[in-house]
């Protein structure tokens, strides 16, 4: 499906809509909408940093495992960096606003969400491609290194990563855990490494 929304042109696949439904359906501990949420609001941080940067975004495309928005236009570094870290500090304003929800009310939902959120702002912290804190390191390194040697870098740390969660979801099953969400993230961070460069 395709629209425009206020000039951006918005993608939204099929499949992604069909995972999220099917998510919501077969959800068994009812933090799968909480989850969404978390996620909807991290990039809503991105894209009203976009705009305090003055940058425009041209669209935004929704697939399974992935949001991507691209610009009109580069930024210099420093916007790109306070784009990039838009995202994780709004859910991790979100994890201090829900967690003194919590303490003042006791309601169970507000710790779940104020956990959520956090978990979603530091996972996306993580120094990998694909992820914000893969951006930030980036551009951290293009200071000392060049842009490619930058890339590299991030792209070997992306993968050490993925071959240590992929040794972790491997134990864990060996040993009869049968979580799969560690070798689904080990995946990831593999297609991550060299689809996303």
């Amino acid at each position: 499906m395709r629209f425009k929304f206020f000039g951006i042109e918005i993608y939204i696949s099929f499949l992604f809509v069909a995972i999220i439904c099917l998510a919501i359906a077969t959800d068994r501990t009812g933090l799968c909408l909480p989850t969404f949420f978390a996620v909807l609001l991290h990039e809503s941080g991105h894209l009203i940093a976009m705009w305090i940067c003055d940058c425009q975004p041209r669209s935004v495309k929704l697939v399974p495992a992935s949001v991507s928005i691209t610009r009109k236009f580069p930024l210099k570094p420093y916007k790109e960096g306070i784009i990039a870290i838009a995202g994780p500090i709004v859910n991790i304003l979100m994890f201090f606003s829900l967690y003194i929800n919590y303490k003042f009310s006791g309601f169970q939902s507000s710790l779940d969400g104020a956990l959520i959120n956090l978990l979603v702002g530091l996972f996306n912290l993580l120094p990998v491609c694909g992820l914000d804190g893969g951006t930030i390191l980036s551009l951290m390194l293009e200071k000392f290194v060049s842009f490619q040697k930058a890339q590299s870098i991030v792209k070997i740390i992306t993968v050490v990563s993925a071959l240590a969660f992929l040794c972790l979801g491997i134990t864990l099953l060996i040993n009869g855990k049968n979580n799969i969400s560690v070798l689904v993230l080990a995946l990831y961070l593999l297609l991550s490494a060299f689809i996303k460069q």
